[in-house]
């Protein structure tokens, strides 16, 4: 009989044996230990993941399954036969074990990334992003982030099929996205599909100004933006081959340096801004904030630069009539001026 300490010598000895690629004989050793019956969950887990490896994959399962029967309390095992499943492309499979481990550990990511791409997958596509708005609380641009990565990785590995089907989701959750048809045309490309992906192409010019500019919107520098927002809108740059919008463009890289706490970077962007379109007032309200927020750095100059910029957007306010737009304006500078005068 086998005790506790020559069980784990045996054990340390076949991690040995693996690494140095001798699997046959890993695979005797733990064969004599599972025939010895000692500690059988930890010795079938390490049978299973030594198979996995050497790609018998019914030899894997059956081990992994063993444990999860005989020791239900093994989550490992749980964990190991569900990245097998899904390695395998049994989805469904995966779903019912990652529904498990999520009862023990409800915060693991990677099983509820895994488990979203199990239910894109197995073709339940609804349910897919029923599944990703609930985890992510709605971020929209947030799960967009996820499809694009995901079909990257798709693609680096050639499976066309899995890419497309996650593509597909995207129109559940914004319709005609213009990353989402570039993808596509990319990979009826690499299908040999040419005419595909020039019919996507030409979708791609015919909507892409409409789809920026009902997607895009001015804000206060001060209000508090998603990031991965801003970073999805600067990504839509590559499809303005007009260079239609190269303001906005250039507001929002004042935005996502702005986020990013670039302060001088997101300056010289307004600034920039103001050359390409010196009649419109956004810029000139943001590079005033911007270097009012400079002036607290003990730069008490910047506040005189701060009020030219305010006055610039009153200016422009005023001569449109946005009565609104100017009222804010006058209350800025009011208070501006209230900081000039302490």
């Amino acid at each position: 009989m086998l005790n506790d300490i020559k069980h784990y010598i045996l054990l340390k000895n076949i991690d040995n044996i693996i690494k140095a690629k001798n699997y046959e004989l890993a695979l005797n050793k733990l064969n004599y230990l599972i025939k010895e019956g000692f500690k059988l969950n930890e010795t079938f887990l390490k049978r299973g993941r030594l198979c996995k490896k050497l790609l018998m994959f019914e030899d894997a399962y059956s081990d992994f399954t063993y444990v999860i029967t005989h020791f239900s309390n093994n989550i490992q095992a749980y964990y190991e036969r569900a990245f097998l499943n899904f390695e395998t492309s049994n989805f469904s499979g995966f779903i019912s074990d990652a529904e498990k481990i999520l009862e023990k550990y409800p915060d693991d990511i990677e099983i509820k990334k895994m488990k979203f791409l199990s239910l894109v997958y197995s073709s339940k596509k609804v349910t897919a992003v029923e599944y990703l708005i609930k985890q992510l609380n709605n971020d929209k641009y947030k799960i967009l982030q996820i499809l694009f990565e995901e079909t990257a990785k798709c693609l680096t590995k050639d499976e066309l099929a899995k890419a497309l089907a996650l593509l597909s989701v995207v129109d559940e959750i914004d319709k005609d996205n213009p990353i989402k048809l570039l993808n596509e045309a990319n990979i009826y490309a690499l299908a040999g599909e040419n005419n595909k992906q020039k019919e996507l192409i030409k979708k791609i010019d015919s909507i892409f100004p409409k789809y920026f500019i009902s997607r895009f919107k001015f804000t206060d520098v001060y209000e508090e933006r998603n990031l991965a927002e801003i970073y999805f809108l600067l990504d839509l740059r590559i499809f303005d081959r007009q260079n239609l919008f190269e303001y906005p463009f250039l507001i929002l890289e004042g935005y996502k340096n702005y986020a990013e706490g670039k302060i001088i970077e997101t300056k010289e962007c307004f600034e920039k801004a103001i050359t390409v379109k010196p009649d419109k007032p956004e810029a000139y309200v943001y590079l005033g904030e911007i270097f009012q927020i400079m002036s607290g750095f003990n730069n008490p100059e910047f506040l005189k630069n701060a009020e030219e910029n305010y006055n610039k957007a009153l200016e422009i306010y005023e001569r449109e009539q946005i009565s609104t737009k100017a009222e804010v304006m006058k209350r800025q500078l009011k208070h501006l001026h209230t900081s000039i005068h302490v």
